[in-house]
């Protein structure tokens, strides 16, 4: 009982002691949770532009690396027809090159096979003429006389 005296009796501290809860409710408004406030607001300002460039960074990565891949393929497709035009060119010139010893060993064939017709048609008739002498002679020599043809 003896503290509802003593309100009773300071009951006039009450509305002082609101004001001051007032006032240090206005001074820490005014000079803690405003600026607080604040600073959390600009970092989560500083936090959405992070978070937008870094999506932005990522999309132009991804554009960036779409783009190199393309290059890469077009690149790799520029190769694969110039190898097969180089490999084109080389067939055409590995065919021409084998016609042209075709016909070179078609030469010398027909050439050859001249020579040797000819060389047979010699040799027939130089057996032709050396068989009638040779004839003759083993005739002659089988009979003891001299045979004339």
């Amino acid at each position: 009982m003896d503290l509802i005296k003593q309100i009773t009796d300071n009951w006039w501290h009450i509305p002082i002691l609101m004001a001051l809860v007032l006032v240090y409710g206005f001074l820490l408004n005014l000079v803690l949770f405003r600026p607080v406030s604040r600073i959390i607001s600009k970092r989560r300002e500083a936090v959405k532009e992070a978070d937008n460039l870094a999506m932005r960074s990522k999309d132009e990565l991804q554009q960036r690396f779409a783009k190199y891949e393309e290059t890469l393929l077009d690149a790799r497709r520029k190769g694969s027809q110039v190898k097969e035009a180089a490999r084109r060119e080389a067939y055409g010139y590995r065919a021409a090159v084998l016609e042209e010893v075709r016909a070179e060993a078609s030469a010398k064939a027909h050439a050859l096979e001249a020579e040797l017709s000819a060389d047979v048609a010699r040799a027939r008739r130089e057996l032709a003429e050396g068989t009638r002498a040779l004839a003759l002679e083993m005739a002659a020599k089988v009979l003891g006389r001299q045979v004339q043809a």
